[in-house]
């Protein structure tokens, strides 16, 4: 009994497929119309997922890899505060870096950096480079790890001799050999070169350049006694930014003051990049809707116009003891096919010419050198889902008309 029952159901299920193919298939043209349309849109859709999830994540995830995610903080701007009154300098102190510790929880890394200019020469080569002083922890982060030598020794770091570390583009212009460790004067002091680091993107030329020393070296040479420089904040991942920025604002207001700190770091390269691609997915949505809408009233006048051609097949299936809900099934399911073939149509348009249209885009994001799709599920099924709806939400009106279809009328019509 149970087996028959399912076959039923089964061959009921088939027969309502056949006869939905067969319904869509009556008015060739106008269904070629409304699929291309649906196709158009979807495609627009899918691409905005495509193309944005592969900026956000190869530009963010270059970012992360050379930059590091982090902010800087510096002393300036505002000087009549009443908290830096009771001070000799308005720099930072190793209270307000125990302060900061103290209130970003959800930090990575909070660490002293010094960043400053020095008089740097090697045999008859003389020039001046931005130096920067890092502590162990930060000595670890990508832009500061050796891709050529070795890093600091722990003799290094606890200033008991003078090592750095050259930049790409530093290396090259003192015309050293880093595997040599040659020696090199800074402000006048023998430092050995230990490695090459990679040049900071984005830079120009000047900073470019660039060379690191320890932190405590820096500190003693070149950095006033009970200052510490400048406070980097480092955060886990990119959601955390906003937030992991907002306290080190915050923080910093409440032990030095308002207004007398400035925040500089990828951190505004990101906001930028993240912006500009945000408006990008928006705008690609945006156009895809719109493009969806359009096929939405297709689809509506398609299956109108299909319905009110099987009205006489509608009557005859009526009387022969089809139930309503049967022919609404029908009408619903031919409409809401009508969607997802023209999105999956789209989807596979979209992943052949993403590579594409990610060239003709990348030059309109900033910071990309190469946009590269990424094959994501949203791609796929926001297209399916939106397009499957709008076909069914076009369907009701044309299963409305169904529902009230005079099935004597029609039958006597036909006769």
């Amino acid at each position: 009994m149970g087996r028959n029952e399912g076959g039923g159901f089964l061959a009921r299920l088939l027969c309502l497929l056949i006869m939905t193919g067969q319904g869509m298939w009556i008015n060739k043209f106008q269904l070629f119309l409304t699929l291309l349309t649906m196709a158009v849109g979807a495609v627009a859709l899918s691409l905005t997922f495509f193309l944005g999830e592969g900026a956000r994540i190869h530009l963010w995830q270059d970012m992360a890899q050379l930059m590091g995610d982090w902010v800087f903080a510096s002393p300036g701007a505002r000087q009549d505060s009443h908290i830096l009154d009771t001070r000799a300098r308005p720099d930072f102190t190793p209270e307000d870096l125990a302060f900061v510790k103290g209130h970003l929880r959800n930090a990575r890394l909070v660490a002293p950096i010094y960043q400053g200019t020095q008089q740097v020469a090697y045999r008859n080569t003389s020039r001046v480079l931005a130096v920067d002083g890092v502590p162990p922890e930060l000595s670890r982060e990508p832009l500061f790890r050796p891709t050529r030598g070795r890093g600091f020794s722990d003799a290094g770091h606890n200033v008991l001799v003078w090592e750095c570390l050259l930049t790409k583009s530093a290396a090259q212009a003192l015309a050293i050999r880093v595997e040599d460790e040659p020696t090199i004067f800074i402000d006048d002091r023998p430092f050995q070169v230990k490695g090459v680091t990679p040049d900071p993107p984005g830079a120009d030329d000047f900073f470019r350049a660039r060379i690191t020393v320890p932190y405590g070296s820096a500190q003693a040479l070149w950095l006033p006694p009970g200052t510490i420089g400048e406070i980097l904040v480092a955060w886990s991942s990119l959601d955390k930014m906003d937030e992991v920025t907002s306290d080190l604002r915050e923080a910093l207001k409440i032990c030095r003051g308002p207004d007398t700190f400035f925040l500089s770091s990828s951190q505004f390269k990101i906001q930028k990049s993240r912006s500009i691609v945000a408006n990008f997915m928006m705008y690609g949505q945006v156009q895809a809707l719109f493009c969806i809408a359009i096929a939405f009233v297709g689809v509506m006048n398609v299956m109108l116009t299909n319905t009110a051609r099987r009205s006489s097949e509608f009557a005859i299936r009526i009387s022969m003891g089809a139930r309503h809900y049967e022919i609404l099934t029908t009408v619903l399911l031919e409409s809401a096919l009508l969607g997802v073939t023209g999105a999956l149509i789209g989807v596979l348009l979209s992943a052949s010419l993403a590579p594409y249209a990610g060239r003709l885009l990348q030059s309109k994001i900033n910071g990309v050198d190469e946009l590269l799709p990424y094959y994501g599920l949203k791609g796929v099924l926001y297209p399916v889902l939106v397009c499957g709806l709008a076909g069914l939400i076009a369907g009701i009106i044309p299963a409305l008309n169904v529902r009230r279809l005079d099935v004597l009328a029609s039958l006597r019509n036909n006769g």
